[in-house]
């Protein structure tokens, strides 16, 4: 007996048509998706349903809290694993946000394309087929949420879109891939990692975390701007989670009127550091302020999980161990 494997669209590049102008926006349905990918009734009974059918880029926390609410629901009702269609914008960031909200035993794999398809080698269809294959194997589960593309298979924590066009645009510059698809096989490169989980809440859409990039020259205004209006801020710094002195001063501001602030790395891969550097600005000095730091978690992934902990009333230090 085949697998039951829910597919769940929320739009993207993989589903786009073009208007009369030939600019692409999201429109296929996940039905259409599934139908156009063809021969996945080989692996799985497919059953389809969109939970949005909007661009990458128009992708909320609110819309991730949505998407995870309609995964839990498919999970209660028997399904042996979720794949979902997202555009590829910010789907590094949902696939995070689902590893924070989603404790399932089963497996949820998300899926796109760089390619559109009416385009001459679409990848859609390849790698809808190899997240379906993916979402059969129900031991994959315990991996948490996992991004399929190009036959490769990510975890959430480490998966980055690293550029802008081409079709093998996803890596994970810390580990590598978790695993790869190969002739219908999954074939994993580790055991499970450590879980993201924390919890779902009520909602994300009342608590609000800024994201402020570091640069040459920063002051703190965007510090001080950010805290006026934000519940969280997430600094990403230099080098191993540093700022100019200017920064470190409003940071310490910030922190003492009652907002948390997670420092993160600008850097593409490596950990913040935790007693190398001394002086205003150094790692030494900002967790003296009272910041927190985010280890290995990059800056984007660090920012949804101090929004989820807040959502969720958690103590930001616990969430974010040394």
């Amino acid at each position: 007996m085949l697998p039951e494997i829910v597919v769940l669209g929320t739009g993207g590049t993989i589903s786009a048509v073009a208007d009369a102008r030939g600019r692409n926006g999201a429109g296929l349905s996940a039905g259409e998706i599934v139908t156009g990918a063809g021969a996945l009734d080989e692996i799985a009974v497919i059953r389809s349903g969109d939970v949005r059918r909007i661009p990458g880029r128009a992708m909320t926390p609110q819309d991730m809290h949505d998407i995870a609410l309609r995964v839990g629901a498919e999970v209660a009702a028997g399904c042996s694993g979720v794949v979902i269609t997202h555009g590829t914008d910010t789907i590094e960031e949902t696939v995070y946000a689902l590893a924070l909200m989603l404790d399932v035993p089963v497996p949820v794999v998300m899926t796109g394309a760089m390619r559109l398809p009416a385009d001459p080698g679409h990848d859609g269809g390849a790698n809808l087929r190899t997240a379906v294959v993916a979402a059969t194997r129900r031991d994959l589960a315990a991996f948490g949420p996992l991004l399929a593309f190009g036959d490769e298979l990510h975890l959430a924590r480490w998966v980055t879109k690293q550029h802008t066009s081409r079709p093998a645009a996803f890596a994970s510059p810390e580990t590598g891939p978790a695993g790869v698809v190969v002739e219908g096989r999954v074939l994993m490169n580790a055991p499970p990692a450590d879980s993201d989980h924390l919890g779902l809440p009520d909602s994300l859409g009342g608590t609000r975390v800024e994201l402020v990039w570091i640069y040459a020259g920063a002051d703190g205004a965007l510090i001080e701007a950010a805290a006026e209006r934000a519940d969280g801020i997430v600094v990403a710094g230099t080098g191993g989670g540093h700022t100019p002195p200017s920064v470190a001063e409003a940071i310490g501001a910030v922190v003492a009127g009652g907002t948390p602030v997670v420092v993160a790395s600008r850097c593409a891969a490596g950990p913040t550091l935790h007693d190398t550097y001394g002086g205003p600005g150094g790692e030494a000095h900002l967790r003296g302020l009272g910041a927190v730091h985010a280890g290995r978690l990059p800056a984007l992934k660090a920012r949804l999980r101090l929004q989820v902990a807040l959502a969720l009333g958690r103590d930001v230090r616990e969430v974010f161990p040394r």
